[in-house]
């Protein structure tokens, strides 16, 4: 919902009269009077150049004004649908509407897409599927009922493809917060490996710099401190390149490198959940979320303490890792 901005008229008046600009007064109703005191009779630079800085200072604050009510969240879900993940396409099916009821109302100006991967050469319809960001339900339904799932080639799977997409072909909002979830159980192939040679390193640094945080949920019981800890890498530290890593390791390093929280599933049906815990993190809304939670599910509460340990973390900044200890 967009704010409305109200430019204080009377401020810039004051503001022009304190320079010396002779106005003319004005009664209700619009009638000018005329003014007893003479014009300016010389051109006077330095008047003008006053007058020009006020109407450009108010011209600036009124468009930072209109930013800030029209800033919102980009959010995109990057999800595996190969063989092994199809109960969470199933999951997401019965449970995105749901979903988008709660997170539409608790973020102003929020914009979901999605990217869904698969694997290459392996026969399956697609490598991937992507849905540009929209604040249109029905529209991000239909991608997901419209989208199958496939077998997936070798052990690796297509994520280097999603990683690409993300840089590429979304529609990122300059002005919004640019926050991603990506669930699976498969590692990137190395760029060797990649038909198309797709780092996943450099684009993970390119993502990082455009200031895209990635939420990772690896789609296999972890204990959540040791999946944290694997990678304990600062964040924005690209220093040391990764070419192969393990998928436990693959997802808690693009979570931690590039600020975000990292999370192993234990249970299906926690997948909505944390895409709702990453959506109120990066949004700025963590404290709406957990009253929410605590009347209605405190047992999930623990994703809330995940979220603001990441959180911490980021704004912290990158040489400090004693949240991960």
């Amino acid at each position: 919902m967009k704010k409305e901005i109200t430019v204080n008229i009377n401020s810039v008046i004051m503001n022009l009269k304190e320079n010396g600009l002779n106005l003319p007064a004005i009664k209700k109703g619009g009638e000018l009077i005329k003014q007893t005191k003479k014009g300016i009779t010389t051109l006077d630079l330095n008047k003008q150049s006053a007058v020009g800085s006020i109407l450009k200072t108010e011209s600036l604050s009124v468009q930072k004004e209109i930013l800030k009510a029209e800033k919102g969240l980009d959010l995109v879900l990057v999800g595996d649908l190969t063989g092994s993940m199809h109960h969470y396409h199933t999951l997401l099916k019965g449970k995105f509407v749901d979903l988008c009821n709660e997170l539409f109302p608790l973020i102003e100006n929020l914009r979901i897409g999605i990217i869904f991967y698969l694997d290459h050469g392996s026969g399956d319809p697609y490598v991937t599927r992507v849905q540009k960001l929209t604040g249109n339900t029905k529209e991000l339904i239909q991608f997901i009922y419209a989208t199958s799932t496939g077998n997936g080639g070798d052990e690796d799977e297509a994520v280097e493809d999603a990683l690409n997409d993300l840089k590429q072909n979304m529609n990122w909002k300059e002005s919004n917060i640019h926050s991603v979830v990506i669930f699976g159980d498969a590692s990137p192939h190395s760029y060797k490996k990649c038909p198309h040679q797709f780092d996943f390193f450099n684009l993970t640094r390119d993502l990082y710099q455009k200031g895209i945080t990635i939420n990772s949920v690896y789609c296999k019981p972890f204990p959540q401190e040791s999946l944290q800890k694997i990678e304990n890498v600062n964040v924005g530290d690209f220093n040391l390149r990764k070419t192969r890593l393990e998928p436990p390791n693959f997802f808690s390093w693009i979570a931690n490198v590039t600020g975000g929280m990292v999370i192993g599933i234990e249970n299906i049906e926690d997948l909505v959940d944390i895409i709702r815990a990453s959506a109120a993190k990066d949004s700025g809304h963590l404290d709406d979320l957990e009253k929410k939670m605590k009347a209605t599910s405190p047992s999930k509460l623990k994703l809330i303490e995940v979220a603001r340990k990441a959180e911490q973390r980021k704004k912290l900044g990158g040489d400090d890792r004693k949240l991960l200890k």
